[in-house]
């Protein structure tokens, strides 16, 4: 079984417990990864063992040794496809957490990303250890990256040193994640700006306290 491991910094996919076999051929896995990720982009519903087996040009067998289903392997691509997202060194700590979400966005609204974050999220609503996962491996690398920023803005005076720092990371995706899985409302650039716009006057830091 494969795993992506969230080390805050430093995310890399490891490789767990998994049935004996021969080692992963690169190539293949990564062309089973992109298999998975081609299917769920184009039709969730079509993410099965056999179609991604047929795409990929292997036996589901080899399949079966390498992930545990679909789930994982569709999990486990779109990490790798969006660790970029991950990586905010520069800038204000406000304007760090604007890139993040600006990546957010784009992950959301790209047809190759959107389509597979979907049938994960979805995953998850259905039963709690896919929720586990979901919640480990996808919003919780995201969350660590955010309240990384916070705690470094509130380190170095950007910010003031009573804010929750949950509840700011609460606030602030929240709405991205209510667009993209319940209202249908537009997601852009302009929503990142207001919900930025909307939280800088609540968590900057006084005059009296830089």
């Amino acid at each position: 079984m494969s795993t992506y491991s969230p080390d805050l910094g430093a995310d890399s996919i490891e490789t767990g417990k998994r049935n004996p076999g021969r080692p992963r051929d690169d190539a293949r896995r990564e062309r089973i990864l992109a298999a998975a990720l081609e299917i769920a982009a184009e039709d969730p519903a079509r993410v099965t063992l056999e179609q991604i087996a047929n795409l990929a040009g292997v036996s589901r067998t080899t399949l079966y040794k390498w992930w545990d289903g679909p789930y994982d392997m569709v999990l486990e691509a779109l990490m790798e496809r969006t660790e970029w997202s991950l990586l905010h060194a520069e800038g204000t700590a406000l304007e760090r957490l604007h890139d993040q979400l600006i990546d957010l966005v784009g992950i959301m609204t790209d047809p190759a990303t959107e389509g597979p974050v979907r049938l994960l999220a979805s995953g998850a609503a259905a039963d709690a250890e896919t929720r586990s996962r979901f919640s480990k491996t996808w919003l919780g690398p995201r969350r660590r990256v955010a309240a990384r920023i916070v705690r470094e803005g509130i380190a170095n005076g950007e910010l003031r040193e009573d804010i929750d720092v949950d509840a700011v990371i609460d606030t602030i995706f929240a709405p991205i994640y209510e667009r993209a899985f319940f209202t249908g409302a537009p997601l852009s650039r302009e929503l990142v700006d207001t919900l930025i716009a909307i939280v800088a006057p609540g968590i900057s830091a006084t005059p009296r306290q830089q």
